[in-house]
C-alpha cells in the first residue's frame, strides 16, 4: 500500500535482476543486473503498458518471434514492479494487425478502461542482426534502437520519450539460426535495452511527482509545469468548459470536419491543439445538435494531407449533395505556414514540411472554395491558427523571414459562409496554459456556453459572438505580451443577415 506523499528511504545501490538465458541456448550470458538510481519518492500511480512496435525485428525478411512484443511487455512490466515505486502496472491487450501499429485513440481508451494514470508504449527504431554463415560460425552480433514513449492517460499528452541503442555480440548454434537469435534478443538485448530506458524514465516520474506535490499549477521541471500529475485539474477545467444545456434537437443533415494536430511528425508541438479539438466536439454533439456519425475528427497522424483532402472535397460534398438545408461546420487547430513566394497561406497537415508547401501543405485559398462551393445553407469555419510564421500556431521554412500574408477574404463570392479565425496575419494564435486550451479556442467556447449573449435572449449569435470573442482574446494576450485580434470574414460591415445567424440556443 503506498501512503501518498510520505517518503520511503530506498537504498541508492538497488539492483534488479533482470532474465537469465537458459545455457542450452546461448551458454555464456550472464543474468543481466539493471540499476535504477531510485530517489527516496513513491509515485502513488497506475502505468499501462502498451504495445510495443516490433515490425522491424526480422529474421530473412521474417518476423523474429511473433510473441516479441509480449515479452518485451512483460519485461518492462516486471521490471517497473520489482522497483516499488508505483502504485501498480497493468499490461494492455489491444488488438492490432500485425506488422501495424495500433490505433492511438484505441490504446488511450484502453488504458482508461484500466483507470490507469500513465501510459507507456515502445517502438523498435531500428533492428540488425550479423547472423553466422558458416557451417561451424556460432557468432551473433545484434543491434537494437528501443524507444519509450510515456503518455498521461487524462490529456493523451505525450510527457516524456526517450531512444536507446544497443549491440550485442553472442554465441549461439550454428544450426538452428532462428532459435539462437531469439534467444539472444529475447534474454540479452531486450533486457540490456529497457536496463538502458528504465532508470531515467522512473527518475522523471519521481522528479515530476515531487514537483506537482507543490500544489496546482506549482510543479516544474526545467521551467516547465508537470504535464504528469494533472489529471484532477484537468477535469476541473474540463467541467468549467463543459458544453451548456441548449434547446437544439438533433439535426440529420448537420456535417463536420474537426481538425486536432498537436503533435507533429517533424515539427514543433502544437501546445494543445488535441484538447481543443475534442471540446469542440463535445460541444457539437452535445450542444449543438451534430449526431456523432456525421462529425469525422482528424487528430494528430491521422490529420495527413491525403486525408485533409479527402474529407474537405470528397466527404462534404457528398454528405451535402442532396440535402440544401445542410448546415457545415469545420475547425481546424495545428500550424499554418506562410508561402514567401506567392504571399498565399497554407494549412500545415501532420506530415507538412515548411520548405515545400505546394507539395505538402492544404492550401487556405483552396479550403475556402471548397466549402464556399458546398450547396449547403449554412458553412462555418473556426481557424485557431495562424499564418505569419512568426511562432505561436504557425511555422516557416529554414532561411524563410516572417511576412505579412494576406488571407483573402472568400466570402464576397459565398453568401452561405462565416469564417472566425484566431489571429490577423501578422500576429500569432495564443496558447492559454492556465486553461489548458489555445487561448483563441477557449474563449470560442466561453462564448457559446452563453457569455456572449449579450442581449440575454437565450442565443448566441455570430455578431455577439465576435463582440465578446475579441476584446476577450485581446486583453489575455496583452497579459502575456502579445497582440492577437480575432477576424471575422467577411467584416461586419458586409456579413448582413448572417450577422444574426445563431450559433447556439441555450436553455434558460
Amino acid at each position: 500500500m503506498f501512503a501518498h506523499g510520505r517518503l520511503r528511504l530506498i537504498p541508492l545501490g538497488f539492483l534488479l535482476v533482470v532474465g537469465a538465458l537458459p545455457s542450452a541456448c546461448v551458454p555464456d550470458i550472464a543474468p543481466h543486473a539493471l540499476s535504477i538510481p531510485v530517489q527516496e519518492q513513491e509515485v502513488p500511480t497506475v502505468l499501462a503498458i502498451g504495445p510495443v512496435d516490433t515490425a522491424k525485428v526480422t529474421y530473412d525478411g521474417e518476423p523474429l518471434d511473433e510473441n516479441l512484443e509480449a515479452a518485451i511487455q512483460h519485461t518492462l512490466r516486471d521490471t517497473l514492479l520489482r522497483t516499488h515505486t508505483l502504485k501498480d502496472v497493468v499490461p494492455l491487450n489491444v488488438p492490432h494487425q500485425a506488422g501495424k501499429p495500433a490505433d492511438s485513440e484505441q490504446i488511450l481508451a484502453a488504458a482508461r478502461k484500466q483507470q490507469a494514470d500513465l501510459l507507456l508504449v515502445g517502438d523498435v527504431k531500428e533492428f540488425e542482426a550479423d547472423v553466422p554463415v558458416a557451417l561451424f560460425g556460432s557468432r551473433y552480433e545484434v543491434t537494437m534502437h528501443l524507444q519509450l514513449q510515456l503518455y498521461n492517460v487524462s490529456t493523451g499528452a505525450q510527457v516524456w520519450k526517450k531512444t536507446h541503442k544497443v549491440t550485442v555480440a553472442k554465441d549461439g548454434s550454428s544450426v538452428r539460426r532462428k532459435a539462437s537469435l531469439d534467444s539472444i534478443v529475447r534474454y540479452v538485448v531486450v533486457p540490456s535495452a529497457t536496463a538502458g530506458l528504465l532508470p531515467p524514465l522512473v527518475d522523471h516520474l519521481q522528479t515530476d511527482y515531487l514537483a506537482s506535490l507543490r500544489g496546482p499549477g506549482m510543479g516544474r521541471i526545467g521551467g516547465i509545469t508537470s504535464t504528469l500529475f494533472g489529471g484532477a485539474e484537468l477535469a476541473k477545467l474540463d467541467a468549467e468548459l463543459a458544453p451548456p444545456a441548449t434547446k437544439v434537437a438533433p439535426k440529420d443533415h448537420a456535417y463536420a470536419v474537426i481538425v486536432g494536430i498537436e503533435d507533429y511528425r517533424d515539427l514543433p508541438k502544437v501546445d494543445y491543439a488535441k484538447r481543443d479539438a475534442e471540446m469542440v466536439k463535445q460541444y457539437l454533439t452535445k450542444a449543438l445538435g451534430y449526431r456523432e456519425q456525421n462529425v469525422v475528427m482528424l487528430l494528430n497522424e491521422r490529420a495527413t494531407r491525403s486525408q485533409l483532402g479527402a474529407r474537405f472535397e470528397k466527404w462534404l460534398q457528398k454528405q451535402v449533395a442532396d440535402h440544401k438545408e445542410s448546415e457545415v461546420f469545420v475547425y481546424y487547430g495545428g500550424h499554418g505556414a506562410p508561402d514567401p513566394n506567392t504571399n498565399q497561406a497554407f494549412l500545415v497537415p501532420y506530415d507538412g514540411d515548411p520548405a515545400f508547401l505546394e507539395e505538402t501543405g492544404y492550401p487556405l485559398t483552396q479550403l475556402y472554395k471548397v466549402l464556399g462551393d458546398l450547396p449547403a445553407a449554412q458553412v462555418t469555419v473556426v481557424m485557431d491558427s495562424c499564418f505569419s510564421g512568426t511562432g505561436g500556431r504557425s511555422v516557416i521554412a529554414k532561411g524563410t523571414r516572417p511576412m505579412l500574408v494576406t488571407i483573402e477574404n472568400p466570402l464576397l463570392a459565398s453568401q452561405n459562409m462565416v469564417v472566425l479565425s484566431a489571429a490577423a496575419g501578422n500576429q500569432i494564435s495564443s496558447a492559454f496554459p492556465e486553461k489548458r486550451h489555445g487561448l483563441f479556442t477557449y474563449y470560442f467556447l466561453k462564448g457559446l456556453q452563453g457569455e456572449a449573449d449579450a442581449n440575454k435572449d437565450g442565443a448566441v449569435d455570430v455578431e455577439e459572438l465576435y463582440d465578446y470573442l475579441k476584446p476577450q482574446v485581446e486583453t489575455a494576450a496583452r497579459r502575456a505580451n502579445a497582440e492577437q485580434s480575432p477576424q471575422l470574414l467577411p467584416g461586419t460591415d458586409l456579413l448582413g443577415e448572417r450577422a444574426k445567424l445563431h450559433l447556439i440556443d441555450l436553455k434558460r
